[in-house]
């Protein structure tokens, strides 16, 4: 390639003079300098101040090129005096594809006396307001810090490779320099190229030209085991721009007939994450695969096979136990219903029994079975007057019988059963009676109104729950420290406070309970599992009980 000195040779305007810097021109042959610098368009001004009793120059010819890809870009630039003895170029880096970067500047005067002399004016750093490209889950962004004047806009035309210009679009700049080139309007993966203008005064002015790479996605799926009953997909390098996972998975025993879709969560760490269930799959044992489908807004590509993995289930040993519930225990009735939850860990439920009795001899001992489930439920429901009428502590022993043949029991809480006696004006519990009837007076959603409904012994106006211990003691009923199944657990922080309903009891530090406003969750249900209930936050901590 032609140097700038070989071509100056041939133009002719070098000829014998040296290029020397500025600080070497004397006064006789007048200053050169740069002036005007733009910083918002790049632009600036070389010009010649002539020197009042030195030589008078006729023309200025500047040379200017960009530090990337060589020479490739110089430009000349050129002014002739005109009489006015004074001499200006201007550059502009439209001229030189709007580049950002360092260029170089040599200028070359010619004087009237037929001399001529070459100055080498450096380098000039143009640092062009570029925008600022990246991927987004919706679209392409593109922001600028470029500002506007007056009426003046950034526009951006954007379009793929694929088949030209075919998708091209144009999308303009709000006020903060920011725009988004939707998926929706362009074509596939691969490369984008993004132009941006300046169009102010009926110009349209360059500003950038760039390209952006949308890359097929290529994810990467781990299989981690939490336990013996689950496992879970953790899918990572998940583009931006795939808004959705699904992961298809089945074990290989028969076929796909066990397959089962989960859809994956997006985490705060940008990987996607779905827990794999066994029990979906029948506790299958052996292989498994696991595939993935991503969705996004890219149109007819908007579902993609992304990747497939495998596992092995090689044993179960550890299954998740059902949830075992006593619920409307009822004193003037004397009944009370036991039920038992599936868990998406715990083996299928087939039946459910109960052994119940009171006497030490176990005469009143009687079997209660239930066979009818409902969404993986199995309900049972107890009354004292199956077991002689008596009035007395009741033992609840409950089995559970699975579809693979095994079982398992439990031994819940004593439960205190009255008589029943013919006339409501003789039952041992007149003080419950008198509030079992009752509305629900409390607020929907709160703890007060959940345990109303779980117990409905429970008067109406005791307060918020902080103060339900104290106002059911005033009321009659006998509280204390002791956890019991049917108890309503009051904590009092000496504010709101709170209530549950006691459905489990192992001992006075691990318990379960039904209840609702649960970091506000207003619905009714076991948030917690076991616990320790004198752990809690909420307060001091009081039972009150029914009888």
């Amino acid at each position: 390639m032609k140097t700038i000195k070989s071509l100056l040779w041939a133009a002719g305007i070098l000829g014998m003079a040296a290029v020397v810097s500025p600080a070497a021109a004397d006064e006789k042959g007048g200053q050169v300098r740069i002036s005007h610098y733009n910083k918002q368009f790049g632009t600036f001004d070389i010009e010649v101040n002539q020197a009042p009793k030195g030589k008078i120059a006729q023309s200025l010819d500047v040379a200017v090129w960009s530090e990337e890809g060589g020479q490739d870009d110089m430009q000349w630039y050129s002014a002739y005096n005109t009489g006015n003895d004074s001499l200006t170029v201007h550059f502009d880096p439209v001229n030189h594809s709007s580049k950002a970067g360092k260029y170089s500047i040599h200028a070359y005067m010619t004087y009237r006396d037929g001399s001529r002399r070459g100055i080498d004016l450096g380098k000039q750093e143009i640092a062009l307001a570029e925008p600022q490209l990246g991927l987004a889950q919706n679209g392409i962004e593109i922001f600028s810090k470029l500002k506007p004047s007056g009426q003046g806009k950034l526009v951006s035309a954007v379009w793929s490779d694929e088949n030209g210009q075919d998708d091209l679009k144009w999308y303009e700049a709000d006020a903060a320099g920011e725009a988004l080139a939707d998926y929706d309007s362009h074509k596939g993966y691969g490369t984008y190229h993004i132009h941006t203008y300046l169009k102010q005064d009926g110009k349209m002015r360059p500003v950038a030209a760039q390209t952006l790479q949308l890359p097929r996605p290529h994810v990467s799926c781990q299989i981690n085991k939490i336990k013996d009953t689950s496992y879970e997909a953790v899918i990572s390098n998940v583009p931006p721009y795939m808004t959705s996972i699904s992961v298809p998975v089945w074990s290989e025993q028969n076929g796909q007939d066990d397959i089962q879709w989960y859809q994956a969560r997006k985490e705060a760490d940008g990987t996607f994450k779905a827990k794999i269930t066994l029990k979906k799959h029948a506790f299958n044992l052996g292989a498994y695969q696991c595939h993935l489908y991503g969705s996004g807004p890219l149109g007819e590509w908007n579902v993609e096979g992304l990747a497939s993995s495998a596992f092995n289930v090689e044993k179960i040993a550890a299954y998740e136990a059902p949830q075992i519930t006593v619920y409307n225990y009822n004193l003037k009735e004397g009944t009370f219903e036991v039920s038992a939850d599936e868990t998406d860990d715990s083996k299928i439920i087939k039946s459910i029994s109960l052994a119940v009795w009171s006497d030490a001899n176990q005469a009143n001992l009687y079997w209660y079975e239930s066979d009818q489930l409902s969404d993986g439920q199995a309900s049972i429901s107890a009354d004292v007057q199956k077991h002689g009428n008596k009035s007395g502590s009741y033992n609840v022993h409950a089995y559970i019988h699975y579809t693979d043949g095994t079982s398992t029991g439990q031994i819940l809480p004593n439960l205190q059963l009255n008589e029943v006696k013919s006339s409501p004006l003789e039952t041992a519990a007149p003080r419950i009676m008198a509030y079992i009837s009752e509305t629900n007076t409390y607020p929907v959603g709160q703890c007060t109104w959940g345990v109303k409904e779980l117990a409905p012994w429970a008067p109406n106006w005791l307060g918020n729950g902080g103060q339900w211990a104290a106002s059911a003691r005033a009321k009659g009923f006998r509280t204390g420290n002791e956890a019991r199944v049917g108890a309503i657990a009051c904590w009092d922080d000496g504010g709101y406070g709170h209530v549950a309903y006691v459905t489990h009891v192992e001992n006075d530090h691990r318990i379960q309970v039904k209840e609702a406003n649960y970091q506000n969750q207003q619905y009714i249900a076991n948030f917690r599992g076991w616990f320790d209930p004198t752990a809690s936050y909420w307060g001091r901590l009081t039972y009150i009980y029914p009888d």
